[in-house]
């Protein structure tokens, strides 16, 4: 750290070990070595394209020989991004890890059931629960050697009490669970969390979740390129790893940066080395606010809202997949594992829901409701399917069609897809 601090100690480590910084500091006239209160604003963003642009290590600021681990993004934007983490990286991130609410202790069992390829999360959780002291079961991405019944066995048998997974895949796993006799909320007792991370998660989905596995579910937020950002506390409130990154609220209009607020957000680390992260752009429009959770970290509290291009209009109003979400999970709570997939056009929003042959009798039964609570809460008319099993979602793809991308639930009618 300089005398000016963790600020301005990371900007000079990047501005002096990667190149591709280096000449983009240069090229925005901004002098680290002469560090003022003003220049950090002046900074200018790194973006997903600049990690494209400096492929293969044009970003990387150690020398090679610190290098621990190579990881690549899932590419569901565009081209699998690089990232690079010394052995101090990583043990910081296991640190952040640790801060997520579930608490993980030497009494646990934690099935992993994120790809360990080139994506962190999967090595994230794997690390954090051996350093907690808690047993690791490495069940890794859906594929012929593990498929759900397999995941299912894996989890009454060695009597797992945490899973890692994305929301899809407990709703999957419980289609599963039901088709062979199981009932997921009474079969697996020793169950009591999972941390979900991969797809946006709305209240009413988090809600429609834990009461179809009687357990509780902690949101990790963050990218292959930051690692985890932030997580749910033990109250439930998503809460930013403030002590390790600076946040900033990007206004996309005026381009101005506050603390707090809705915007883009983006990401300062204080303390990555191999690869620093410095005023990234996420992507993602976010609301941070100021904390006001019982569990009194200090931390800011944030909702995350999508991808700033996955935004549509109705009327005036700003509308995401989640808040589609959200409504349709609010709707349907009790009609035991749902997939829902639609299309926007204008005001007018097309559903197909798809439950199993137990649950579709309930679905037909819903969607009166569902649609009063769309036109009431998202002012959008629209038109809900209910389609058999297996349309929407099958448990039987071919590894080969695993790959590493997030579900798409809802497009628009130009054809766009909204990852949530």
């Amino acid at each position: 750290m300089t005398e000016h601090g963790p600020l301005a100690a990371i900007v000079n480590h990047a501005h002096h070990h990667s190149p591709y910084l280096r000449d983009k500091y240069r090229a925005a006239g901004i002098d680290p070595t002469s560090w003022s209160d003003s220049l950090f604003s002046r900074i200018p963003f790194t973006t997903k394209d600049d990690l494209r642009r400096a492929y293969p290590d044009g970003l990387l600021a150690v020398a090679r020989s610190e290098v621990a681990v190579v990881h690549e993004s899932s590419g569901t934007t565009g081209e699998p991004t690089p990232t690079y983490f010394t052995e101090g990286d990583i043990d910081e991130w296991l640190g952040r890890m640790l801060l997520n609410g579930v608490g993980l202790t030497e009494r646990d069992v934690v099935l992993v059931k994120t790809p360990y390829s080139m994506l962190t999360t999967a090595h994230q959780m794997h690390g954090a629960a051996r350093r907690a002291g808690a047993t690791v079961i490495p069940a890794g991405s859906r594929t012929e050697l593990m498929p759900f019944g397999r995941v299912l066995r894996l989890l009454r048998d060695y009597r797992a009490t945490v899973i890692y997974a994305m929301p899809v895949m407990l709703i999957l796993a419980a289609r599963r669970a039901l088709e062979t006799g199981l009932d997921p909320a009474q079969d697996f007792p020793d169950l009591r969390a999972a941390v979900v991370n991969g797809e946006l998660l709305s209240p009413a989905k988090k809600r429609f979740l834990e009461e179809l596995w009687s357990i509780a579910l902690f949101p990790d937020y963050g990218s292959t390129e930051t690692t985890t950002l932030g997580g749910a506390c033990a109250y439930g409130t998503l809460h930013l790893w403030s002590d390790h990154f600076l946040f900033e609220v990007l206004d996309t209009e005026s381009g101005q940066c506050s603390p707090r607020g809705t915007g883009e957000l983006v990401v300062t680390s204080y303390h990555r080395r191999a690869m620093p992260i410095v005023r990234y752009r996420m992507g993602d429009i976010v609301t941070v606010t100021d904390p006001t959770c019982p569990c009194d970290t200090g931390r800011p509290e944030m909702l995350v809202h999508g991808r700033a291009s996955d935004a549509f209009m109705v009327g005036t109003r700003r509308l995401f997949p989640i808040d589609v979400e959200d409504v349709v999970y609010g709707s349907l709570r009790g009609c035991g594992p749902v997939f829902w997939s639609g299309e926007v056009d204008r005001d007018q929003l097309t559903l197909a829901l798809e439950s199993t042959d137990r649950g579709t009798a309930a679905l037909r039964q819903r969607t009166d409701a569902l649609s009063t609570e769309i036109s009431a809460r998202l002012g959008m008319r629209s038109r809900i399917s209910v389609v058999p099993p297996g349309t929407t979602m099958t448990l039987d793809r071919q590894p080969e069609q695993e790959g590493l991308l997030k579900p798409v639930y809802l497009h628009t009618s130009a054809g766009r897809g909204s990852r949530v």
